[in-house]
């Protein structure tokens, strides 16, 4: 029996929709640097010679770079991947949806607290919403296993989550792009810690974070994410996460059409 997409049964560090304050409001209680703060958010000339023409261009866009190469004795593919989401044991790592509005202020690491104020940031756009309602509706009919959802500090990431329809979430600088990381902190290190770790039994963990030009072979797809795509990573058990899968905006029909059959 798998625990509905939308119900949570532990988290550590929550970001909640307030309870009862203005429509729209939200309290953020996260960790940074080891200290727990709570705050309220929101351009012809003739030739003798005679010269060939040349050969028309090819019309045909270049087809998608699908990267990572992943192992074939460990890919899963079409109904092996909608068992994998329903018997849980995989770490689902997502970019955020399309985030298209505003920018990325260029000290944002050196600003105290900057993850409460989303002018700041780059932010979620409207097509970004629509992207990630369709992922949540999708993991939602497929009866994903989730034991929690952990997103970066950005806003775009855990607007993302929102989108999706998670109310409950847990915010994390260890999933932080690389313009967020403090002084002192390594997130390639700490974001792969968080891969590494198997989920409870039977059940997965879903990360929202960013694209990442990450040192590791295991992560190299994190550097050509498509907008709101997942790579399943399954933890080795020895410290390490292999990518086993890689489930763009456009797969989840295919799945859920697998699963139908």
């Amino acid at each position: 029996m798998h625990v509905p997409l939308f119900t949570l049964t532990r988290f550590t560090i929550a970001l909640l929709l307030s309870v009862g304050g203005a429509a729209g409001a939200q309290t953020i209680t996260t960790t940074q640097n080891g200290k727990t703060t709570t705050t309220d958010i929101g351009i012809t000339t003739s030739v003798t010679a005679q010269v060939p023409a040349p050969a028309p261009a090819s019309t045909q866009p270049a087809p998608p770079t699908r990267l990572p190469v992943i192992d074939p004795t460990k890919e899963l593919t079409g109904m092996a991947i909608v068992l994998a989401l329903q018997r849980g044991g995989y770490n689902l790592y997502m970019r955020h949806g399309a985030a298209s509005t505003g920018q990325d202020a260029s000290a944002l690491a050196q600003t105290p607290r900057w993850w409460e104020n989303c002018t700041l940031q780059r932010n979620l756009a409207a097509d970004g919403r629509a992207q990630a309602r369709t992922v949540g509706l999708a993991m939602q009919k497929l009866n994903v296993a989730l034991d929690m959802v952990k997103t970066s500090q950005f806003c775009r990431a855990r607007d993302t989550a929102y989108a999706m329809g998670i109310e409950t979430i847990e915010i994390t600088e260890d999933l932080n792009h690389q313009i967020g990381q403090r002084t002192g902190f390594d997130v390639n290190v700490a974001r792969f810690r968080l891969l590494a770790t198997p989920p409870p039994p039977g059940k997965n963990v879903l990360m929202i974070s960013h694209t990442h030009g990450s040192p590791r072979a295991e992560e190299r797809a994190m550097g050509q994410m498509q907008e709101a795509e997942i790579v399943l990573y399954r933890p080795n058990g020895a410290g390490g996460a292999d990518p086993v899968a890689r489930i763009s905006l456009a797969d989840w029909d295919a799945l859920l059409a697998t699963a139908e059959k």
